[in-house]
């Protein structure tokens, strides 16, 4: 009874604490997507800015419907790109979907896993990988730079594995023969599939790329499903952790650990305790317990499971005491189960405390794993206590649709961290889409929600500074993350990394670990403010960050100029870098841009006039 009467007291606090923190605004910010499935697979979405104007945008893969980008408008709002570069994909069946900047120069790539071609006939098909042309467009080069290998595939991650400067790219794929064992009565007890090896590129650097799975000992041939890069242990290396499906019965979850500066993997599964045996389907990682370590979740068809991390390398399942299990779909009377698939910690309040998205949504199953279609996303608070209490109701995320892959950003600069779901089609429900989930937490800077990002630009390390740390220091107490992606089911979240501060009103310390031998710490912060750092350089500071309120993209420009973020009326006076003055355009809210075809290739000064004559910006551009 007392036991009883606490929970119900904890979800009237829940309730007053929480109360609608996500609104969906899917339909009010432009965005209208439903992943058109086969056989219930895939569906993902990265958030990244393609554009470099400073916004996060969004790509969403669309299984036998072509994949679609949607442009963040810096406004709330969204706007379907049209280019014809992306109606490659109308020919695939695309799954999943992950970014980088793989010829670090200077803009995000995107890579795309595909199953066979758009009508889900036929041979496998390869791979996608779009290559960034800087000028808002993309072409499709996988052929080019050798991605060729066909396969069922699923997940894929970004890493620089041998610290040479270059992203490589790790594709996990899925069932290639499968095979179900019965009993006597012709019931269904067992799997014994055969799966696709998985495939690893390494980046030659040159515009080319070289399969390296079998000589790495990466060729893992788990039914996987998802995969993350994470330095389980701490070396200063990127290990691979992968989640397998069937892993009961097949290959279980595998961690793969990085043997820098030899070129080769270890499995170190068993070893560790992370060879856990289930339905593996997405990958959570974060220090949710605080003790300066990674610890992992990993969805599952049925009980989730969280193992904690001992600080010793060896972890431990957790799930049942922390209390996000998320076993049982609902009004089902506990027989059939939860289906679970894209996931992530994040600090969803801004409390200091890595909280527990978990998107769901049922794939049919055979009867001794049956799952019920009832079957919402589920978001659990972090009691900074080692355990979690749902608050998926009151929050608002408890779609009953088909959830597949999720991520975050915070697409609208609030300082809270925002989500989105990839729904499947194939319910019954009318009203089945993919959902943005806007999280309203902190629209105003609100007491005791603090917060500060960071966003890392690597030189001698890879551009995106995949696989650096970062260590932040509150009154006294340490929250770390690495910078990859997290391995949410299909996707991947935004490389900007969002810390929850709580009441606290001062960084005490921000280190950057690039690599082994490299590391910056900056001391005293302010909260509340997006941090930037180029490795090498010095920390942005919030004064700069005013100053350059709008951002002009791209650059090098071949015809459109574009400017984001302006507030009024400007007149821009394009000079010679030889100090003639060429021209004065007028820019405006509505009409943000300046026409460049007239001009001559070269070098050009591009100076900002506000209303009142003040001059706002001047920015050097480069005229292809």
């Amino acid at each position: 009874m007392f036991r009883n009467c606490i929970s119900a007291v904890f979800l009237l606090i829940s309730g007053a604490i929480f109360g609608q923190v996500f609104t969906d605004v899917t339909s009010a910010s432009g965005i209208n997507h439903l992943f058109k499935q086969a056989s219930n697979m895939g569906g993902g979405a990265v958030f990244i800015d393609y554009d470099n104007d400073g916004w996060e945008d969004l790509y969403i893969t669309g299984g036998l419907d072509k994949d679609k980008l949607y442009r963040n408008l810096g406004n709330g709002n969204f706007q379907l790109t049209t280019d014809s570069w992306i109606n490659i994909t109308q020919d695939f069946y695309t799954i999943g979907v992950v970014s980088g900047d793989i010829d670090n120069d200077g803009d995000r790539d995107l890579f795309v896993t595909t199953w066979r071609g758009e009508d889900n006939e036929g041979p496998l098909t390869r791979n996608l990988l779009f290559i960034n042309n800087g000028n808002s467009t993309f072409s499709e080069a996988g052929t080019h730079y050798g991605i060729t290998d066909p396969a069922f595939s699923m997940g894929a991650t970004m890493l620089d594995y041998n610290k040479d400067g270059y992203l490589d790219i790790y594709v996990v794929n899925y069932v290639e023969a499968s095979s179900i064992i019965y009993d006597s009565q012709g019931e269904a007890i067992a799997f014994d599939h055969q799966c696709y090896e998985n495939i690893f590129y390494r980046n030659n650097g040159d515009g080319s790329f070289t399969e390296m799975a079998a000589a790495l000992g990466l060729n893992n041939n788990g039914c996987a499903l998802a995969v993350m890069p994470t330095d389980y242990d701490q070396d200063r290396d990127q290990d691979i952790y992968i989640a397998n499906d069937f892993g009961e019965f097949v290959v279980a979850n595998t961690m793969l650990q990085n043997d820098y500066p030899s070129n080769s993997f270890t499995d170190v599964s068993v070893a560790t305790g992370m060879d856990v045996g289930i339905y593996g389907m997405g990958i959570a990682y974060g220090d949710y317990d605080k003790d300066g370590d990674f610890d992992y979740y990993i969805t599952n068809l049925g009980r989730n499971v969280l193992i904690q991390n001992d600080g010793s390398q060896s972890f431990s399942d957790v799930t049942s005491t922390a209390g996000v299990e998320n076993t049982y779909a609902e009004n089902t009377g506990n027989t059939l189960y939860s289906t679970s698939w894209g996931t992530a910690f994040l600090d969803i309040n801004n409390d200091t405390w890595q909280d527990l998205f978990v998107a769901n949504g049922r794939v049919p199953a055979v009867n001794f794993i049956a799952t019920g279609e009832d079957d919402p996303n589920k978001l659990f608070v972090n009691n900074g206590d080692g355990t979690f209490t749902d608050v998926s109701n009151v929050a608002g995320v408890n779609d009953y649709n088909r959830g597949r892959g999720m991520a975050y950003a915070d697409y609208d600069k609030d300082g809270d961290l925002d989500v989105v779901v990839i729904v499947q089609d194939g319910t019954t429900s009318t009203s089945a889409k993919t959902i943005l989930y806007q999280n309203q937490l902190n629209p105003n800077g609100s007491t005791d929600k603090n917060w500060a990002q960071v966003t890392l630009e690597g030189t001698t390390i890879n551009r995106d500074a995949m696989g650096a740390m970062v260590e932040l220091t509150v009154n006294g107490e340490k929250l770390i993350q690495e910078v990859h992606g997290q391995g949410s089911h299909c996707s991947q979240h935004s490389l900007t990394l969002h810390f929850g501060l709580g009441s606290n009103t001062t960084i005490d310390e921000l280190k950057v670990i690039w690599s082994a031998t490299d590391t910056q710490t900056f001391s005293n912060l302010d909260v509340n403010t997006r941090y930037s750092l180029v490795q090498g350089s010095t920390l942005s500071t919030p004064e700069e960050q005013a100053l350059d309120q709008f951002f002009t993209y791209p650059n090098p420009v071949k015809d459109q100029l574009k400017i984001s973020g302006i507030d009024q009326t400007y007149k821009v006076k394009i000079y010679a870098v030889y100090g003639k003055l060429i021209s004065t355009e007028t820019v405006t809210v509505d009409r943000a841009y300046i026409d460049m075809n007239s001009y001559k290739t070269g070098t050009y000064i591009a100076q900002f006039i506000d209303g009142e004559g003040n001059v706002k910006k001047n920015q050097l551009i480069i005229k292809e």
